[in-house]
């Protein structure tokens, strides 16, 4: 009995397991942040990711957080959490427990290339970056690490935590292009 639990336990994680291994981020720089924690694999220019991301002041007013400009680690990984308390608020789902990953591909080739490896088809929307729940992952590139596709992608984020029974996919997509819409008009 206790072998067919172990056999059902690990039927259901390998797959996981197997994502994540195959992503091969296991060698990448990493920066935790409260809510993230981002994989950047080298190639990935962090003053280009912080320049690309742009948190505005206003931003800061509203979510009553400031950017610690202390080092580009600091700086880019305060500026993730007030990214992610602005989709959190465009939402108004606030998710304190979330924990999650964000991998930083150095080019939209080598995104795309994953993508399309995962699951032999060519990445939704705009290809700029998708999130797997199975991992608790936000995959973009260097190259499009913009505030409004990373706030997209943290809407599936909090989405796939707030909500027992996910919406369908168009409902989450309206969403979390709501939360592109409000941070590319903000800017």
């Amino acid at each position: 009995m206790i072998l067919r639990i172990v056999a059902c336990c690990l039927w259901i994680l390998v797959p996981a397991l197997v994502w994540a291994a195959d992503d091969d981020f296991g060698t990448a720089a990493k920066i935790d942040t409260g809510h993230f924690t981002i994989y950047y694999k080298s190639g990935v220019d962090i003053n280009s990711l912080i320049s690309q991301l742009y948190v505005s002041k206003t931003d800061q007013i509203l979510t009553n957080q400031t950017v610690n400009g202390s080092s580009p680690q600091a700086k880019l990984s305060s500026m993730v959490e007030v990214l992610f308390a602005r989709a959190s608020d465009v939402l108004d789902m606030h998710i304190y427990s979330l924990k999650a990953n964000i991998k930083i591909f150095a080019t939209q080739q080598d995104l795309t290339a994953y993508y399309n490896n995962m699951f032999h088809a060519h990445i939704p929307c705009t290809g700029y970056g998708f999130y797997l729940d199975d991992t608790r992952s936000i995959y973009m590139s260097s190259e499009n690490f913009r505030r409004e596709i990373l706030g997209h992608e943290m809407g599936h984020a909090i989405m796939s935590r707030y909500f027992v029974v996910q919406p369908s996919v168009r409902i989450q997509e309206v969403l979390a292009g709501y939360i592109e819409y409000q941070l590319r008009k903000s800017k």
